[in-house]
């Protein structure tokens, strides 16, 4: 039977109301682009479908600090091993901030673990092996490697990793098989929902009172004028 001319209407509006709505939502997950080409790109790899935003500043937990620890500013980034937006940071942003900002004192840096278990099936056992490394002091070197070698996580022995940076292979094989760290990886992520995190990479630059988010692998120039920001309320 064909549907009277209300339902029509009726199933019109609903159409038009659900089309609004897929539009708007993914207009969410794009920012606006980086220079060059004038299209669009995501700078952030989005779980949830929003955004990231936040109410409540993360604390560091008991994470390893890159830097001086009584630097005045700290950069707490919320990063996934395998988003490729989080590398992006990694080669494009944080070198510099390392050379330009932690070796001078005036930031330290911290990296928690947000692991985007849908999409990155291999960037949980990935943090809990860098989280490993931490046994050893080399937390930061591993790291840096996951990063440098992103594309080969999925196929990677992590075990032969550790054995690559001169680590102790019986040790670190008893660390990762037993998941030592698994508890520890949960309560970034954990504590990452807490603060409004849905995205990675998810920024926070803090000093006492200031507070900035920063979502995504936006530009050095951003998180440089944020940090300045930062330092400027820490002598105020």
């Amino acid at each position: 039977m064909e549907p009277d001319q209300p339902t029509k209407r009726s199933n019109f509006l609903s159409i038009s109301i659900l089309a609004a709505a897929l539009i708007i939502g993914g207009s969410l997950i794009y920012s606006a682009g980086l220079k060059g080409g004038g299209a669009t790109r995501p700078v952030a790899q989005v779980v949830g479908g929003n955004e990231a935003a936040t109410n409540n500043n993360p604390g560091i937990d008991d994470d390893v600090i890159l830097g001086d620890p009584e630097a005045p500013v700290t950069l707490i980034e919320f990063g996934d091993y395998q988003c490729p937006f989080c590398k992006r940071m990694f080669d494009e942003t944080e070198k510099r901030l390392r050379d330009e900002y932690v070796k001078t004192g005036k930031l330290n840096m911290v990296y928690r673990d947000f692991p985007l278990d849908q999409i990155h099936p291999f960037a949980r056992p990935a943090a809990e092996a860098a989280e490993c490394a931490r046994d050893e002091e080399k937390y930061w070197v591993y790291h840096d490697l996951l990063f440098n070698r992103q594309g080969e996580i999925p196929s990677m022995d992590f075990v032969a990793v550790a054995e690559e940076l001169r680590l102790d292979t019986t040790q670190f094989k008893q660390c990762f098989d037993s998941r030592k760290y698994q508890d520890e990886v949960q309560k970034d992520y954990d504590d990452g929902i807490a603060a409004g995190v849905t995205g990675t990479p998810g920024n926070f630059i803090i000093s006492g009172n200031f507070s900035r988010f920063l979502p995504g692998a936006l530009p050095y120039e951003a998180f440089k004028a944020a940090i300045e920001e930062a330092l400027q309320s820490s002598t105020n």
